[in-house]
């Protein structure tokens, strides 16, 4: 129901995210309301998982509302990009979104919001791999009396909206935790465990048809996640967790039942970037992939061959626009060395060019991503050199 521009906040230096009622609703009072109780729903959470938002006012007859402006790419991207390259998201780069949008969306419900959106479209990803949640444009308070239209996305619709069944106020958060169970699914598989080709079949599949179990589809998941989405998914509101709280702390625990434990602890990550915002980013998706694992940060190519020579390092992740010695010197200088030469290499760059390409693989280096950095696809071939059994 709006249109979203990127501004500039003259006064404070800064980009913001304006978002403003579509022309075609100007004269509907009745969405003008949905619009600004949105705004008012936003306003009254103060959490760093949530999108924040600055002002609200009107221009030309129509109602707006300024929000951070957060540089980044969805999860639903995300997942969308592990698709086309043929992967899935490690069960603990999931866990460290979930976290995130847990912690965020707890907050809304403890301020009586009911989201009614919660999707892998309005998770944003910024830089510190900081994951928000926005869109509160169907939001409900406990204040308002639900209205009997059918409003979301079917993908993500409860069983108990979809049946128009009242829920005590203190219950009706529960379809937000179906909503996110059902994003916890999607970015476990790639997919949805309710799909059709109409709407109808959606909806009939929502409210009769139970889930396939993921670990049926992925096989390095323990059977314990199956139990806690089985619950979450549960086509009744009481049998679900109560709180976002309670569904991350019960997958956390599933977490705990892979057979195969992973082997992060002990591990040594170099990753060298004079780019700080760059360098966050891949310490902090570094951090999330591998909890236990000691990340020494260097902004310098010579004092990152120094750090790689004493802390014995396990993997290196190197960029190529180095001081002190370039990226390409720093590759030559730690595989020409016996006491780094083991160490399998990473390379990230704002952009390949000349020969550079062709002279890291005669290096024997393969890994070449381009930057800004896919978070995910970092971690999955860190995981490759770490973990190789994975």
């Amino acid at each position: 129901m709006g249109i979203v521009y990127l501004g500039r906040d003259l006064a404070l230096e800064r980009d913001v995210a304006i978002k403003i009622l579509a022309p075609h609703y100007a004269a509907d009072e009745r969405v003008a309301k949905r619009f600004r109780r949105e705004a008012v729903a936003m306003a009254s959470v103060r959490h760093e998982n949530v999108v924040q938002i600055f002002a609200f006012g009107d221009h030309d007859g129509r109602p707006y509302f300024v929000m951070e402006f957060i540089p980044g790419y969805t999860v639903a991207s995300l997942i969308e990009n592990a698709n086309e390259r043929g992967e899935q998201l490690y069960l603990d780069v999931v866990l460290g979104i979930l976290a995130q949008v847990c912690r965020g969306l707890q907050a809304v419900h403890e301020r009586g919001i009911v989201h009614r959106d919660v999707k892998p479209a309005n998770m944003l990803i910024g830089p510190g791999f900081r994951v928000a949640l926005t869109d509160f444009g169907l939001v409900e308070t406990l204040a308002n009396t639900p209205g009997r239209d059918l409003a979301g996305t079917p993908l993500y619709l409860a069983p108990e909206l979809i049946r128009r069944q009242a829920l005590p106020d203190k219950q009706r958060h529960l379809s937000d935790i179906y909503a996110l169970a059902i994003s916890t699914y999607e970015m476990l598989t790639g997919d949805v465990p309710f799909d059709g080709k109409t709407i109808k079949e959606i909806l009939r599949r929502h409210v009769n048809q139970p889930p396939r179990p993921v670990s049926e589809i992925r096989s390095d998941l323990p059977t314990a996640v199956d139990d806690v989405l089985k619950l979450a998914l549960s086509k009744n509101p009481n049998e679900r967790p109560t709180s976002c709280e309670a569904f991350i702390t019960r997958l956390n625990e599933a977490r705990g039942g892979l057979a195969a434990p992973m082997k992060s602890g002990g591990r040594r990550i170099l990753l060298a970037d004079a780019d700080p915002v760059a360098r966050e980013i891949a310490r902090t998706a570094l951090k999330v992939g591998f909890p236990d694992a000691s990340i020494i940060a260097s902004e310098d190519g010579l004092d990152a061959l120094e750090r790689a020579r004493e802390a014995r390092c396990d993997l290196a992740v190197v960029d190529l626009d180095l001081p002190g010695m370039n990226g390409i010197e720093l590759c030559g200088a730690l595989s020409g060395d016996e006491m780094t030469e083991h160490i399998p290499v990473v390379v990230t760059s704002g952009g390949f060019v000349g020969n550079s390409r062709s002279v890291l693989r005669s290096m024997g280096i393969k890994e070449l991503l381009a930057k800004p950095i896919d978070a995910t696809h970092l971690v999955n071939i860190a995981r490759h050199h770490l973990e190789p059994e994975h």
